[in-house]
């Protein structure tokens, strides 16, 4: 995919950190920050697609719709947790930086909204994707 800079005069700024936990078991640990550019800085713990430190490109385009979508879902009105009662669960967490500075995380380990394990889905894919990765996580 071709390095889309941010436009003149706009610096890249952190948009999304999204990680997903370890467990007792086989989930997988893995924590991505990507930019508005379309970087992405990737570090692959146990079970993770790819283990160790990545430098990957996103479509900038691709980071904006993923902010729009979690937008369109309320991501801001979200409560700040969906708790589980098993205490060796996987957390998938979500913090998302606006442009104004705004920020808001989300950790879910079960019982998440739909919307917001659909957006979770989305990311995975295009992580996937950019680690040349077949297959779901």
């Amino acid at each position: 995919m071709p390095d889309n800079p941010a436009p003149a005069g706009q610096l890249a700024r952190q948009a999304l950190l999204f990680s997903r936990t370890p467990c007792l078991g086989k989930c997988p640990s893995y924590t991505a920050r990507i930019y508005t550019d379309g970087r992405v800085e990737y570090e692959g713990f146990r079970y993770a697609p790819v283990e160790g430190k990545r430098q990957l490109t996103l479509n900038p385009a691709t980071v904006q719709k993923l902010l729009r979508e979690a937008e369109q879902i309320g991501f801001r009105q979200l409560p700040d947790t969906y708790p589980s009662d098993a205490s060796d669960m996987p957390s998938t967490v979500l913090v998302i930086t606006t442009a104004e500075g705004f920020s808001k995380q989300v950790t879910v380990e079960e019982n998440g909204p739909a919307a917001l394990q659909a957006l979770f889905a989305r990311i995975d894919k295009h992580l996937l994707s950019a680690l040349n990765v077949v297959g779901d996580m």
